[in-house]
């Protein structure tokens, strides 16, 4: 459906928006459609950091959110590549190896090894 024709049925509960703000940036649960949640974990409310908008029940993106599930072997699950699809700064991250959740990256992380 065409955005203009979209904007007109918005009213009527027609559209479905759910495609359009996945993955965008939120900090509550009316920053996202109806269907969504603003998946944001504990450990980006302690940092004041945006959650993302995702399908009801999903809690977080692994490896992509501060504080979700990682694995330091897969590239797409090591917390390198951070969510931030409106441009906002979000810090780099890593895969703690004991934990398996994505942290904060450390400036002396990048030498241990």
């Amino acid at each position: 459906m065409r955005p203009v024709a979209c904007i007109l049925f918005i009213a009527l509960g027609a559209c479905d928006l759910s495609e359009e703000l996945e993955g965008e940036l939120c900090e509550v649960e009316q920053d996202c459609w109806h269907k969504q949640e603003c998946a944001r974990t504990e450990a980006e409310r302690q940092a004041d950091l945006p959650g993302v908008c995702s399908d009801k029940g999903t809690g977080c993106t692994p490896g992509q959110q501060l504080g979700c599930v990682c694995d330091p072997n897969d590239g797409s699950m090591d917390c390198s590549y951070s969510i931030s699809p409106l441009g906002e700064e979000y810090p780099a991250m890593m895969c703690e190896p004991t934990q398996l959740v994505c942290v904060i990256a450390t400036p002396d992380a990048s030498t241990e090894g």
